[in-house]
């Protein structure tokens, strides 16, 4: 911004120069109406104003949109391409005085370390982005799924009360149930829901909250939801 500023003032003073010497060398010598003077000057002047200025505003907005891109690469996964722990954590702070429902979805993929260590990492990656893009199609245009960290993903469900998000964890779990991993085993997820104000006053007791939903599902055989306060299938 500061460069842009020094660079408008340059273009200002450079075509308050060019304005003098078109007066002083074109205008003054062949038109003696001073009318005819002052409308050509005006014109040429605002002219040059126009010019200088659009040139200005389109680099400025180039530069809001490379921005904005940049915005958006700090707060994606590069891998997955959904949002990340930086965009999570960053979206959480606003919820401290929100006082509308949401629930918070923890999920993990069961047996994550087999894929990587029986297959390689890149058939492990493959694995991760299906289940990231998969989660990211079966959500609605206002919730927001993370990776949280490693192989586990987080959804943020705005306006949306326990039974709500139940239902659309366990759509996500049968969805993921039936990818095709080609000749690879599987793909299956655990999942641990919790709700605001049911399962906690904070965003960080539902944090842990859906954490503790999570590792029971895990410990419990895999492959299922578990909603905080209650065991289910």
């Amino acid at each position: 911004m500061f460069m842009i500023r020094v660079w408008l003032l340059l273009a200002m003073v450079i075509l308050a120069i060019m304005h003098t010497a078109l007066t002083h060398f074109m205008v003054i010598p062949f038109f003696n109406s001073i009318i005819v003077k002052c409308l050509i000057l005006g014109i040429v002047f605002g002219l040059m104003n126009y010019l200088v200025a659009e040139v200005f505003a389109r680099k400025f907005d180039k530069l809001k949109k490379i921005n904005k891109q940049l915005r958006v690469n700090l707060n994606t996964d590069n891998l997955t391409g959904i949002l990340n722990r930086r965009a999570f954590d960053n979206d959480i702070k606003s919820l401290e005085e929100y006082k509308g429902s949401y629930s918070l979805i923890f999920i993990d993929i069961d047996n994550f370390r087999d894929f990587n260590n029986r297959f390689g990492h890149d058939v492990g990656d493959r694995v991760l982005t299906k289940v990231g893009q998969t989660i990211q199609a079966s959500t609605r245009a206002s919730d927001r799924v993370y990776r949280y960290g490693g192989e586990e993903i987080v959804l943020l469900l705005m306006d949306c009360k326990k039974a709500n998000a139940w239902k659309m964890a366990e759509t996500i779990r049968t969805e993921i149930s039936a990818l095709d991993n080609e000749s690879y085993p599987q793909i299956t997820i655990s999942l641990g829901v919790s709700s605001y104000p049911d399962d906690g006053d904070t965003i960080q007791e539902l944090i842990v909250a859906s954490d503790q939903a999570l590792l029971l599902a895990k410990r419990n055989g895999k492959n299922r939801t578990i909603l905080c306060g209650q065991y289910a299938k």
